[in-house]
């Protein structure tokens, strides 16, 4: 961000309102359009580490003690075609985690999923607690040899981390707050979806999925930015002043 101030010659808070900004587009867009998918959908559970302000073993004398520390992004992949249905990031790695996931991901398919996702118990729970004991989930473990795996949103992880600089691992390009973290989330999950070709699909996400037949660019996103952005104000008198017409001397 301070590269990007540097080049552009603006303030570094500009550019952090604009990332706020188009993080909260992007989730609107994203919360608004990815639903109502057809078909039953082979889809992959995982989770991404990352850390805000300050890692676990600092994160004691770190400001926002809140916050700080490990982030995990749960994410939900389409096997087939690719498209990241639905993410949360979330502080603790636990039930209550993957069953929000579960449930935001029920309300954007039609059909009943059939889920994959590693050893962790949480997805169990998750999703017994969503769809029922009649729920299709096949967990499984790294290493093992089976039908069943993750190697999609394994991949995906690492899609992540290459894109999304705040995923970057040692370095200093971390986020330094909760919001800016999510609204980073928030502005990779609708690029990836409908603005990035996929190298074997040769399609975006979105358009393989059937949500969308158009291939959208950055252009696009500012749009969706001037969308939920009030136009500004003229500028008035200041506060504290009281406004005195101009004297005209005959």
């Amino acid at each position: 961000m301070r590269s990007t101030a540097r080049v552009c010659d603006v303030a570094f808070n500009t550019v952090a309102d604009l990332l706020d900004m188009a993080g909260k587009a992007c989730q609107l867009y994203h919360d608004q359009h990815v639903r109502g998918i057809e078909g039953r959908r082979s889809v992959q559970c995982d989770e991404v580490w990352s850390f805000v302000y300050a890692k676990d073993r600092a994160k004691d004398w770190a400001e926002p003690w809140d916050t700080a520390g490990s982030v995990w992004t749960f994410t939900a992949l389409d096997a087939d075609s690719k498209l990241l249905i639905s993410y949360m990031v979330r502080k603790r790695r636990n039930t209550r985690s993957a069953a929000k996931l579960m449930k935001d991901l029920e309300g954007r398919l039609r059909k009943r999923p059939k889920l994959t996702a590693d050893s962790l118990k949480a997805y169990g729970r998750a999703t017994k607690k969503t769809w029922g004991t009649t729920a299709h989930l096949s967990q499984v473990r790294k290493g093992e040899d089976t039908d069943h795996n993750t190697s999609y949103v394994e991949r995906h992880n690492l899609t992540i981390r290459m894109a999304n600089r705040r995923f970057t691992r040692k370095t200093n390009a971390f986020s330094k707050k909760m919001s800016r973290h999510e609204a980073a989330m928030h502005l990779f999950a609708v690029y990836y979806n409908f603005c990035r070709i996929h190298q074997t699909l040769r399609v975006t996400p979105a358009m393989e999925a059937g949500i969308d037949g158009k291939l959208h660019d950055m252009d696009w996103i500012v749009g969706l930015i001037e969308e939920i952005t009030e136009p500004p104000k003229k500028p008035g008198p200041k506060k504290g002043t009281k406004y005195r017409p101009r004297r005209v001397v005959k």
